[in-house]
């Protein structure tokens, strides 16, 4: 079942396009990785996908429904998004940060069953030690799960992720790309992520599009994309690749 149909997209600033015909659909559950160089689009397509942005050509389709025909509360309950650069929010609980996913739902006042969502969450997350804890006071691995936990408690059907892992360190990293990785297994949510790490693009996508020259250069799961071509035309780098249970892994050729 197609969740997600992005059907010729292009985006530009003036007269320099970022990319243009930017065909793909994502179906229900899918963790999908968009990777490329730095000014490939990554996080430009990511925010024509909600809207945040305007393509120039195209549309966004949710089902049948374009995304731009919906409203900004519309939007809201379905898209969950995630920047790469971290939120600098007021003193709040984790719990009254997990909360404001419902602001969608109940813009004029938060309802007894809002809190109740906002509850179960973050016992789904297994974030209850922190519920009563100043979230500006947590790590920076507990604070992307409970901007994660925010996502969930809006209701969102797909999660756009830009940079997830950006400024953690390896033992978070690898818990935020467990957890997209079960939320799509487990809620069947859908994931889109702007990633520069290609061995974890690898290891926890279902399929990986490569950005390039302003295209799709690529476009499938992670052992037909990632091939030693792929990578030298993409990122201009060399690499051998291992084979480690049918997930390709990079390693960098220097020289």
């Amino acid at each position: 079942m197609v969740t997600l149909r992005i059907d010729g997209l292009e985006y530009g600033y003036s007269t320099k396009p970022v990319f243009s015909d930017v065909s793909l659909d994502i179906g229900s559950g899918e963790v999908v990785s968009i990777v490329g160089r730095n000014g490939a689009g990554k996080s430009t397509l990511l925010k024509c996908i909600n809207h945040i942005l305007k393509p120039i050509k195209g549309m966004v389709l949710l089902g049948e429904i374009p995304v731009a025909a919906m409203s900004h509360r519309q939007r809201a309950q379905r898209f969950g998004y995630l920047s790469q650069k971290s939120e600098q929010l007021f003193p709040a609980t984790v719990f009254e940060v997990v909360l404001t996913g419902r602001y969608p739902h109940s813009p004029m006042r938060f309802t007894r069953r809002d809190e109740e969502i906002a509850a179960d969450v973050i016992a789904m997350m297994e974030l209850g030690e922190f519920a009563s804890r100043l979230y500006n006071r947590l790590s920076g691995g507990e604070q992307q799960q409970v901007l994660i936990a925010r996502a969930l408690a809006q209701g969102a059907d797909i999660l756009l992720f830009d940079e997830p892992t950006n400024n953690l360190d390896l033992k978070h990293q690898l818990q935020i790309m467990r957890l997209i990785r079960s939320l799509s297994r487990e809620k069947a949510i859908t994931s889109i992520l702007a990633i520069h790490d290609l061995n974890f693009a690898a290891t926890f996508s279902d399929r990986v599009v490569v950005l390039h020259g302003g295209k799709v250069f690529a476009n499938g799961q992670p052992a037909a994309v990632f091939t030693k071509e792929v990578v030298r035309e993409a990122f201009g780098v060399e690499v051998k690749i291992y084979d480690h249970h049918g997930v390709p892994h990079m390693v960098m050729v220097d020289g």
